[in-house]
């Protein structure tokens, strides 16, 4: 049985006090419209009942204050008349399905008189209409439980394209759930809403009654005909609910505010119209060829988010820890501390209270499914893979992105199931809304650097508080966000945003396109015309074995070549200093005050509790970088014995577990690039390592199409002279697909006489060089220039901000330099294979320059 809560209650009492002013008003209003119809001599005006009913509340002080200024908005069906509309602001995880199902079993029994009829449910999304399909469909579930109390037990849950016969709503209380997008006017034919169907029984006269269709249509003039000398309506679903006059619940109703959404849902000419939001949103007035009129949402009561802290609805407070690291890597395991820590307190709980807690993680990445993998993105694959080194087994991991979902699989439908396995979820931002999973406690945001506001969207997600109750257990009663490479007061600052404007809820800040709106579609740009069938090819680094040429493979050409054997971890234990403390970050805590429903962030220091180095998990932690775990354990054995011949006792040790294996990451990460660096070089100056522009297939091809999401007429580069760009490879180039800076570098580009064709080099899929580290450098721009003696030289290009001149800008610069360095032509070509068609001469050369230095370094190389 569910508790009732104080808010809950708060808002059915409203409703209570709302349904019966309204149906005072509606009788008054019935009354005076019969008379107007029998003396219409007397040119009665039938009064807006609805509109009445909400001044009555507002002079009564029953409306919320924030919203009293605004007023009723009148709604009318599509014949004209007049619809009670009310919408309950609730925040998501407030149990707004709950208060749905109690306010119609209020709606009929106080407002219409009776208990049998029709309710169309509209949701906006597939996650939320199966999810709300199996509650209301499960005999045992509240919900449905509370509609059979209703109906006296005769409901019966619909799907669109069930049958339908005007004797199950005559005897029975049908539920139909509908997605958003299935009303829409737009795809209504293809989806059938209004298509004669020959399951839709008892609604209209037979057909060859030509009187009685002539009198349906008067009566409901908006009902859907045949053309011809007599109409027949047709007996489709649209048009049964158009003369049924459903109830309709419209969940998440700030998604249904366009103007062909309004004129849908009204088109079925509701009797009341119910709406829940977390965010309810005003149409403001618009002008031109087709304006559209304000229409402002008629909120009846609202929640706050302090109120379901009150009854520990939601985890508060939200702990963020913002990691600065370049090493995706080392914020995950700080995640994965986290978890294993949240872990430790559910087992206590269950072993105390038999309560079930079973705590996950959802990790952000930023690339998913068919993208590829590698360059400067992190993938869902790559994330899994750690996961999979750190002790999960396939069972602990689900991926849910727009071409995965190891939700769907059976064993994963109930995630709070203690046979469910599930503790690690990773999504790119597919559990923005519709997911609700109150064990997520953890968010490890590592894409919080190019996607924040996909970041804050994911939030929501870890708000709710398992069984909508405290444990007791501080650790188990807050959530916890921890960013990759993001500054900490962009994350407070979109953080605080979004619970402000949602109410604590699902923290969805994506706004759905207008009517009309086109969608970005990829087009492809073609070459310009004296390019479109020349061949231009750039050499790739390439691992030559026997004569026979490969791409080089970081992974089994390079990671695999690092021994470990005998390496000594000394140098890194001796850099911890002994007085070190348990690593510490200034966490921010995200709090409700105690005065208005603001939301304040507060540094706090980060509590600390005694643990025990666990050198299996060490080792785990550590085998990215040394693979071998036979190895990997001996590292971690020699920088024990290093730290206790220190001083350093077992305590100390588990205290400082975290730092320490930090420190042997960084440590082993600095070396695994030193060690990979000596072997490259080795290998290049060897030759087995190459370089080169070959004479047989082992070059990589310029494609001759690129795509671009921009529409034709939108806004392109200019020259510097203000006229269109001439010496780019593909045209035109837009604004929107090149960054501010860039655009400097290829305005300079295109204004050089001696520049041939330039390009940039702008989908990471495109042009790469492998060097000793796993990601491949993908450059900016490239691009060809003609010198005095007729040969060609073309120029890879790499550029960055100031601020980028760190250490990976400084090992890219010192590839570029040695990819350059060793460049040279491979004249050898194989039996049957085509020669390179190339012209003579031609060199290839690869650099780095940052922005700041673009001025005096950019010119040096356009010299002919």
């Amino acid at each position: 049985m569910l508790r009732q809560l104080e808010y809950q209650d708060r808002v059915l009492t409203t409703l209570d006090a709302y349904l019966s002013v309204l149906k005072a008003e509606k009788m008054r209003a019935d009354i005076i419209a019969k008379i107007a119809s029998e003396q219409p001599d007397l040119n009665l005006e039938v009064p807006d009942f609805a509109a009445h009913t909400w001044a009555k509340m507002l002079k009564t002080g029953k409306l919320p204050a924030s919203r009293a200024a605004i007023g009723y908005s009148p709604r009318l069906d599509g014949v004209g008349h007049p619809v009670p509309n009310a919408v309950l602001k609730v925040p998501t995880g407030g149990g707004k399905t709950l208060l749905a199902v109690q306010a119609l079993s209020r709606i009929f029994g106080q407002y219409l008189n009776r208990n049998t009829g029709f309710v169309l449910w509209i949701v906006p999304n597939e996650a939320i209409y199966s999810q709300t399909l199996q509650r209301l469909s499960d005999r045992q579930h509240p919900y449905r439980q509370m509609l059979d109390s209703a109906a006296a037990g005769r409901v019966r849950i619909l799907e669109k394209t069930d049958p339908l016969d005007a004797r199950d709503v005559e005897g029975q209380l049908c539920v139909m759930l509908l997605m958003l997008q299935s009303a829409n006017r737009e795809t209504q034919e293809s989806l059938r809403m209004f298509k004669d169907r020959g399951d839709i029984h008892g609604f209209f006269p037979p057909e060859g009654d030509q009187a009685g269709h002539i009198a349906a249509i008067e009566v409901t003039p908006n009902l859907e005909a045949y053309d011809g000398f007599l109409p027949l309506v047709k007996d489709s679903l649209g048009n049964a609910l158009r003369l049924i006059r459903p109830v309709v619940v419209m969940d998440e109703g700030h998604r249904a505010t366009s103007n062909l959404a309004y004129k849908t849902l009204y088109g079925f000419n509701p009797c009341f119209v119910l709406e829940l939001t977390a965010t309810p949103k005003d149409i403001q007035p618009k002008g031109g060829k087709k304006p559209i009129p304000a229409r402002y949402q008629n909120v009846l009561v609202e929640v706050t988010g302090k109120e379901l802290d009150r009854e520990g609805m939601i985890k508060m407070p939200l702990n963020l820890d913002p990691r600065q690291g370049a090493d995706w890597r080392s914020t995950l395991a700080v995640a994965l501390q986290k978890l294993m820590e949240l872990d430790a307190h559910a087992a206590t709980l269950r072993a105390d209270t038999n309560r079930y807690i079973r705590p996950i993680m959802l990790i952000q990445v930023e690339r998913t499914g068919a993208e590829k993998r590698g360059a400067r993105y992190i993938h869902s694959e790559d994330v899994r893979e750690w996961l999979k080194t750190a002790g999960f087994d396939d069972a602990e991991i689900a991926v849910k992105t727009a071409e995965i979902n190891d939700l769907k699989q059976t064993e994963n439908q109930d995630l709070l199931s203690p046979t469910n396995r599930v503790r690690a979820i990773i999504t790119k931002s597919a559990l923005q809304e519709g997911w609700d999973c109150p064990f997520a406690y953890v968010l490890c945001a590592l894409a919080a650097q190019s996607n924040l506001a996909a970041m804050t969207q994911l939030v929501g997600r870890i708000l709710r508080q398992p069984d909508a109750m405290k444990t007791g257990i501080p650790a188990l009663d807050e959530c916890y966000v921890i960013t990759h490479h993001r500054a900490t007061g962009d994350v407070v600052k979109a953080i605080k945003r979004g619970l402000e404007k949602d109410g604590l809820g699902d923290l969805v800040l994506q706004v759905p396109p207008g009517e009309g709106a086109a969608a970005n579609v990829s087009r492809p740009i073609e070459r310009r015309d004296r390019f479109r069938s020349t061949d231009i090819y750039l050499p790739k680094v390439l691992i030559v074995e026997g004569g026979e040429a490969r791409d080089l493979d970081y992974e089994g050409d390079i990671l695999s070549a690092i021994d470990w054997r005998g390496f000594d971890p000394q140098a890194i234990i001796d850099a911890i200093p002994h007085n070190a403390g348990p690593a510490q970050t200034q966490l921010q805590r995200i709090i409700l005050t105690e005065g208005d429903d603001l939301i304040s962030a507060q540094a706090v220091t980060a509590s600390t509790e005694n643990l025990r180095f666990d050198a299996p998990y060490a080792v785990r932690m550590i085998s990215d970088i040394v693979q071998n775990p036979f190895v990997g354990r001996d590292i971690v054995g020699k920088a024990l014995t290093h730290l206790k011949a220190r001083g350093f006792d077992a305590a100390k040790i588990g205290q400082l577990a975290g730092l320490i294996i930090g420190e042997l990451r960084r440590g082993l990460d600095a070396e695994r690039d030193r060690l990979a660096e000596h072997l490259f070089r080795t290998a290049v100056t060897a030759g087995r390592i190459q370089f080169r522009l070959r004479l047989d297939s082992h070059n990589w091809r310029m494609p001759f199409t690129i795509e671009t999401t921009q529409p034709e007429d939108g806004r392109k580069i200019v020259s510097v002279t203000g006229g269109p760009l001439e010496r780019s490879l593909f045209a035109p180039i837009f604004d929107a697909d090149v960054n501010g800076d860039e655009q400097s570098v290829a305005v300079q580009l295109d204004g050089n006489q001696a520049v041939t064709w330039w390009h940039r080099n702008v989908a990471r899929s495109q042009y790469g060089i492998q060097g000793w580290r796993r990601h491949r450098i993908y450059p900016d721009f490239i691009f060809a220039i003609q010198r005095g003696d007729g040969s060609t030289r073309i120029t890879v290009l790499e550029t960055k901000g100031e601020q980028l001149d760190n250490r990976d800008t400084e090992y890219k610069r010192r590839i570029l330099e040695l990819m350059s360095d060793s460049f040279a032509w491979n004249t050898s070509v194989p039996a049957g294979e085509l020669a390179l068609i190339a012209e003579t001469g031609e060199t290839v050369t690869c650099s780095l320059i940052l922005m700041g230095d673009i001025p005096r370094d950019l010119p040096r190389h356009l010299a002919g």
